[in-house]
């Protein structure tokens, strides 16, 4: 509900270099360990804390997530642990994706894309929570 996710760049709350050296690793330790959601943890971080405009915050995700994904892919190729017909169908949709959000960012940007991460966010939070239980007990009392 920020207004400071918008298609304009704005005055950056930390610099790139530190952005890169400190943010993106830690999002990067978190999908390595959990996974969901680190595309909005980059778009937020880079809107939060780098001042982004959400168009090259997409863009710069996209990378950031790649990047970590690339990482993974050494880690489980260097442990044999690759099952590669799984791997290869999840790469074509991640790329089949990447590439319709980047057109849709193109064409629609902060308008489409903010409603979106909302939507997205609360839906992920929810699952999460129905799939552990913790977060459901939490709310029942139980």
């Amino acid at each position: 509900l920020s207004p400071k996710i918008t298609d304009k760049d704005r005055q950056p709350r930390l610099a790139w270099p530190l952005v890169l050296a400190v943010f993106v690793p830690f999002i990067g330790f978190y999908d390595g360990a959990f996974g969901p959601g680190t595309g909005s943890f980059f778009m937020a971080g880079f809107v939060g804390l780098a001042g982004l405009s959400v168009v090259k915050a997409i863009a710069r995700t996209k990378l950031a997530n790649f990047a970590s994904n690339i990482a993974s892919l050494a880690i489980f190729l260097a442990g044999g642990h690759v099952v590669w017909v799984l791997g290869l169908v999840m790469g074509a949709g991640q790329f089949i994706g990447a590439w319709a959000g980047a057109h849709m960012a193109l064409g629609s940007g902060a308008r489409l894309f903010k409603p979106l991460i909302i939507v997205m966010s609360l839906a992920m939070a929810l699952r999460l929570s129905l799939s552990t239980g913790g977060g459901l007990h939490f709310l029942l009392g139980r």
